[in-house]
């Protein structure tokens, strides 16, 4: 059952910031960073100033970890069949159904690619601070 006084708010704060981070990693340079600037047929210098994206980014971040920390206290799941569900999310639901834009928008396999793993990195370890907090 659901009981928003039983999340635990400390661990979907730290959460949200790892999975910021993690994404913030995955398109640097260190990374995806020029694969993907390539694959989108984009140059640094066309980004601009990135204020509003980060915005957006943290917001989507809590509330996708928000969601998580939901369905994850409603299934009252172990470990082990928490990251089983979260890895079908992260493949199964989020990636599958970005495939499909991507199919009718005919982008590359390669970003596709970028996108799905960074989805399955950051629910994976956004499962993992929510189950050991």
């Amino acid at each position: 059952m659901l009981s928003f006084s039983e999340l635990n708010y400390l661990a979907i704060v730290l959460a949200t910031i790892a999975k910021f981070m993690v994404g913030g990693l995955w398109f640097s340079k260190m990374l995806f960073g020029n694969a993907w600037l390539a694959e989108v047929g984009l140059k640094e210098e066309d980004l601009g100033s990135p204020l509003n994206a980060l915005l957006i980014a943290v917001g989507t971040c809590l509330l996708v970890v928000f969601s998580m920390a939901i369905l994850f206290q409603i299934m009252a799941l172990d470990l082990r069949t928490t990251l089983a569900v979260t890895v079908i999310m992260a493949l199964g639901v989020t990636s599958a159904q970005m495939g499909l834009s991507f199919a009718f928008e005919d982008r590359s396999l390669k970003l596709f690619l970028i996108y799905a793993t960074q989805c399955v990195t950051e629910f994976v370890i956004v499962a993992l601070i929510l189950n050991l907090m």
